[in-house]
């Protein structure tokens, strides 16, 4: 009977203990919960309506390692295409992450500053549900967010790109871009990088950081086309979709200046070795010299 009640007494305060571990104890969070506390939620439109709509915007936050933190506002779209560029040096590695839905469908709100300034504001995740899908199109890489119906909102996500300070992003019109390099970065140096093409804006936000922003608000007709419409005097119906490719090279802001010093020095030693090899070339054709002239001195004696 006392065995019996010793074997309670010891479930009893198995169980005990266990319940007071797993008080101490936290559970984990999921790691498949979105986080949108890492992400900037501007509401970055500079009346870039059209239609009555506002053109996707899509800002970039690089970084000086190998990923990008990317915030989209959409209005009243379904899908959203993402042209990634892959690092060959990791195949396996996963390219989008902790994105991030802020939004509603487009039926239930009105395309406002407002709306998206309350949802920058609230940042609250949104239970819209979405599937995602890859499709190789002419050797480039789509991966497409897919909503049951248009959007209205932001959509966040981290992208994994090739390490290395120089950024290229495939864009599709019409659309605003901007790249916001890291603190300390700057770009524009013809020897170190610049931006290509020439964005149509720059400028600096509260933490001093560089801002690029393009507008590229309808499809842009090349010279050619241009010239064949004075040629011919009619117009030439430019495609509805095209696609425009944006890129920059960034660097630390000390660069130049170091670029600089390193170009002094390097000048400095190559005179210096200029000025050697003169010296000693000059060294030997003296010698020379008074070598021909004692031999010409023997043959006169001779």
């Amino acid at each position: 009977m006392n065995r019996y009640i010793l074997l309670i007494a010891c479930f009893l305060t198995i169980a005990s203990l266990s319940g007071c571990i797993d008080e101490l104890v936290p559970l984990e969070n999921d790691p498949n919960t979105p986080d949108p506390s890492i992400y900037e939620f501007e509401v970055f439109l500079n009346g870039s309506q059209l239609n009555g709509s506002f053109a996707r915007t899509s800002t970039f936050y690089l970084s000086a390692n190998s990923s990008v933190k990317v915030v989209n506002i959409v209005d009243n779209e379904s899908v959203l295409d993402i042209m990634p560029l892959e690092d060959l040096t990791k195949r396996d590695a996963e390219i989008l992450s902790n994105i991030v839905v802020i939004a509603d469908h487009a039926n239930n709100t009105n395309s406002s500053f407002s709306l998206f300034q309350k949802y920058a504001k609230e940042q609250k995740v949104s239970s819209l549900n979405y599937t995602i899908s890859e499709e190789i199109i002419k050797g480039q890489k789509h991966i497409y967010l897919n909503f049951s119906e248009p959007i209205r909102g932001y959509i966040a996500y981290t992208m994994t790109i090739p390490s290395g300070q120089n950024f290229l992003h495939v864009a599709q019109t019409p659309s605003v871009v901007r790249f916001v390099l890291p603190e300390g970065y700057t770009t524009g140096n013809s020897f170190i990088g610049r931006a290509r093409p020439d964005p149509d804006q720059i400028y600096f936000d509260d933490k001093e950081r560089m801002n690029l922003v393009w507008y590229n608000m309808g499809t842009e007709k090349s010279s050619l086309v241009n010239m064949l419409e004075n040629i011919f005097n009619t117009e030439i119906q430019a495609p509805s979709n095209t696609i425009k490719v944006i890129g920059v090279k960034f660097y630390a802001g000390s660069a130049p200046r170091r670029l600089l010093l390193a170009g002094a020095i390097l000048g400095s030693l190559a005179l210096i070795i200029i000025a050697d090899y003169f010296k000693k070339r000059r060294k030997l054709r003296e010698l020379r010299e008074q070598i021909e002239a004692g031999a010409n001195g023997k043959k006169r004696r001779i």
